[in-house]
């Protein structure tokens, strides 16, 4: 009896202890898997001029590519000395040292050790000057290096020694008008180079010269700068000095909450031996989201603040779930539980370091499903954490109900932030099978999360031969082989994994333009009106364009659209209007015929959250998501997600060879634009006061401030060429004047199309296509020593050789001559033929 009651008992026992054991692994084993984010640890660096902390340089855990890291530039003056200052934030530094390359990063030109620099506390200073191997106003590559043990730390900046471009006085300039800003007396100094009172007098978020002097001034905000500006310099060169100051602002509000400001500043000014002349003032001011502050807003509006309207959000299919981003945080409200969870974030709650407030990342949502859990990207410079000092992208997943974060995989690259964000494009998308997909360098790559196997779909896209859709969901593009030749368009669903091929008559070429939304626009010309004009450029003048609704099995065409007597150049999309740009054909060449606008489908109604703006006296026009529902401020959750402790690597390496020519638009420091079009990057580049570069980081246009240019000589075509047509004897011309003298009609009868022939002989140049651009944006050239060729007809040209404020001088090889005529009747000339030119740079 008592045998049989001793053994369930035993066996109860041996349960019960099972279970507390189990149970005590269990929470230890989870106690330990989830982590706070490590703190920062790399030093930062300054250049100090005229005794001025100047161009903050944040360090890369491994080397970068030069030519692809392009943010500061320093000066130097007739000494050639650098002044450094090393923060260590404690980090121990056993040794520095220095590269100088060229500006392309083929050339060393000198490299050294730095073995007299001081230290007092966390801070290092060390003198450097350079050699005398540089040259004047020519732009070199600096790389400091610091040692730390076993680590190397890089940091990399342009310099220049810059004589003659007014550097201190622009400096001191920028630093005046920053502090008028914020006196009394501002009305003294700043309304001298305001311009008419014509800007948004509504919103702190983005200030400029034609806003009101009130509205410079702050208006009737009374923040207090919280950290000493910095300053950088982010372009000096002959035409103007381009500086930024960035700074954190703060203000406590109505409810006694303290709220953070990231606020910069830019300068484009140009000196003359009268005066400073301003070019451009800008300054915008973005709010930190502050989750534990008040931020409801008439119960059913999260508000952001002064930030722009354009806010990367997503929502779940049935709305309660809210996810956002703002100043390199992603924030998740979650209605049902009422619960406003940071989701990740590089800035800690101990103050506003300013490693961890860099704002050289921005993050992607990919998906967010029901139970609040988010899919999202990190893309840029990783401020902290176990990436610090890397550039890549890393993918991640939010759980929703355990408020932990997960890193699914990183793909480290060699670039900075800015040629990165242009590098990828539109597309980064996350299916429900665990597949991301995203363009890198001209490449769709799909990357299997849980094998982190990476492969490309796609290769050879080229920028304007492809689109993705708002969701990135869909892409559409055209063969590689056959570009502008298509007879059909591939339209690839990354959520479904599945493919389908538009196509129309056999006697037409197909290209995807534009997405509205979802709904694919696509282009239709005649295969046997695509041609090549006599400088081997493409037309695709498109009779009609078409509306697709993707999201059907049927795939429908919406909309057709086509204009009598005109054709389509090219479409954008606003909202949901799209802007239809045409062209007509006169004396063979096509020419610009206006515009028109189409409205598509109408704006889903049933938005489950809007983005809107409220105004307020203080703070001005504020963004805020509008949601259906009410929140209930008093039982609100604030979250802050961890980190989960992976112990495996999941770093991907993302290898690709394609080196493609890329034109880069750089203003203010940041990249606007990657292109293989140099017509479009000028475009940018003059509307946006930027400058281009090409991918060896040589510039290929800036605007200039020169308002003449004499007449270049030695205008003489080679004796082969003297009796060939008017194009090949600009050809010749150009060639004979850099002493590359060969018959060009004979190239041209074997085939060689005239952008063929100054390639190969002007191997030591950059030959650009120039077709598309104005008058005013080509004499850049012509100011830099080399001749225009610019159509005046279907088969005849001249070359432009010089300008006068009001006239352009062209040589006409048919006269033998050079004739100058008004800017006006020079613009009507060859925008009839085309605005077709054709030029070169040393």
């Amino acid at each position: 009896m008592k045998k049989k009651i001793i053994q369930p008992i035993s066996l109860v026992l041996v349960f019960l202890i099972s279970v507390l054991l189990f149970s005590l692994t269990t929470n230890k084993s989870s106690e330990d898997m989830t982590t706070k984010m490590q703190a920062a640890e790399l030093p930062v660096v300054h250049f100090l001029y005229n005794g001025v902390a100047l161009n903050e340089l944040h360090g890369y855990a491994t080397p970068m590519n030069v030519v692809k890291v392009r943010d500061a530039i320093t000066p130097m003056g007739a000494d050639r000395l650098l002044f450094l200052q090393i923060n260590t934030y404690g980090m121990e530094i056993d040794g520095i040292s220095y590269a100088i390359r060229s500006i392309d990063g083929e050339r060393l030109v000198a490299d050294g050790e730095i073995t007299d620099a001081t230290q007092a506390g966390n801070r290092i200073s060390a003198n450097l000057t350079v050699q005398s191997l540089i040259e004047k106003n020519t732009e070199y590559m600096f790389i400091l290096t610091l040692q730390a043990g076993e680590r190397e730390i890089y940091y990399y900046s342009r310099i220049i020694q810059s004589e003659d471009y007014a550097v201190d006085e622009c400096l001191a300039f920028a630093w005046e008008f920053h502090d008028y800003t914020f006196r009394d007396d501002a009305a003294e100094f700043i309304p001298t180079y305001m311009d008419a009172a014509t800007g948004d007098a509504t919103t702190l978020n983005y200030v400029d010269l034609s806003c009101t002097l009130k509205q410079i001034t702050w208006a009737d905000f009374e923040g207090e700068v919280l950290t000493k500006p910095v300053a950088s310099f982010k372009e000096i060169n002959s035409s103007y000095n381009a500086i930024t100051l960035d700074y954190v602002m703060t203000v406590t509000d109505e409810n006694g909450e303290t709220e953070f400001y990231n606020v910069e500043e830019y300068y484009r000014l140009r000196q003359t031996p009268t005066r400073i002349y301003v070019l451009n003032f800008e300054r915008r001011m973005n709010q930190i989201f502050q989750g534990e502050n008040s931020f409801v807003t008439d119960k059913t509006n999260i508000q952001l603040g002064i930030r722009s309207p354009e806010v990367e959000y997503a929502t779940s299919e049935a709305g309660d779930i809210i996810a956002f981003v703002q100043e390199g945080e992603l924030w998740c409200y979650n209605q049902t539980a009422n619960e406003m969870a940071q989701v990740f974030s590089f800035r800690s709650a101990e103050g506003m370091d300013t490693r961890e407030n860099w704002n050289q990342h921005d993050i992607k949502i990919a998906r967010i499903d029901e139970a609040g859990s988010v899919d999202f990207l990190v893309y840029g410079y990783m401020n902290r954490g176990e990436h610090e000092g890397s550039v890549g992208i890393g993918v991640y997943h939010y759980d929703g109900l355990s408020y932990t974060v997960e890193e699914e995989a990183f793909i480290p690259v060699d670039l900075s932030y800015e040629v990165l964000k242009a590098e990828m494009g539109q597309l980064m998308y996350e299916n429900e099978q665990g597949m991301l997909y995203f363009v890198f360098d001209g490449c769709v790559y799909q990357l299997t999360l849980d094998t982190l196997e990476l492969e490309q779909v796609i290769t050879g896209l080229s920028n304007d031969r492809y689109a993705v859709s708002s969701s990135g969901r869909y892409i559409a593009y055209v063969d590689a082989e056959e570009m502008y030749n298509s007879p059909a368009i591939c339209l690839m669903d990354f959520k479904k994994g599945t493919s389908y091929t538009i196509s129309e008559s056999a006697d037409d070429y197909l290209l995807p333009l534009e997405f509205i939304g979802e709904d694919l626009i696509y282009g239709i010309a005649r295969a046997d009106e695509v041609q090549t004009d006599v400088l081997g450029t493409m037309e695709f003048p498109m009779y009609q364009i078409k509306i697709m609704d993707t999201s059907e099995e049927s795939h429908e065409v919406i909309k057709t659209y086509g204009k009598d007597g005109a054709y389509i150049k090219s479409v954008s999309v606003s909202g949901y209007i799209i802007q239809v740009n045409l062209m007509e054909l006169s004396d063979g060449q096509y020419i610009d015929a206006g515009s028109d606008a189409i409205m598509n489908r109408e704006a889903d109604k049933n938005e489950k959250v809007l983005v809107t703006t409220t105004v307020t006296k203080v703070e001005q026009t504020q963004v805020q998501l509008a949601l259906k529902k009410a929140i209930d401020t008093k039982k609100l959750r604030h979250i802050y997600a961890q980190n989960i402790c992976v112990e495996e690597e999941r770093n991907v390496v993302l290898s690709n060879e394609v080196d493609e020519e890329c034109f880069y638009v750089y203003v203010k420091g940041d990249v606007v634009l990657a292109t293989e079009h140099i017509s479009k990057a000028i475009d940018k580049a003059n509307v946006s006061c930027g400058v281009v570069v090409d991918s060896g980081q040589r510039y290929i246009w800036m605007r200039s401030p020169k308002s003449s240019q004499s007449t270049l000589t030695n205008l003489r075509p080679n004796d082969l060429d003297s009796q060939k047509d008017s194009v090949v004897q600009c050809l010749s011309v150009m060639l004979e004047r850099e002493d590359r003298g060969i018959g060009v009609g004979n190239l041209v009868a074997r085939g060689k199309t005239p952008m063929e022939i100054m390639q190969e002989q002007l191997s030591d140049a950059v030959v650009l296509d120039l077709t598309g651009c104005s008058v005013e944006e080509v004499l850049y050239y012509v100011g830099n020593g080399s001749p225009v060729l610019a159509l005046t007809g279907t088969d005849s040209a001249v070359l432009i050789v010089g300008y006068t404020s009001g006239t352009i001088s062209c040589y006409d090889p048919q006269a033998g001559a050079v004739n100058s005529i008004s800017r006006e009747e020079a613009q009507n000339l060859f925008a009839q033929a085309g605005n077709v030119f054709f030029s070169y740079i040393k």
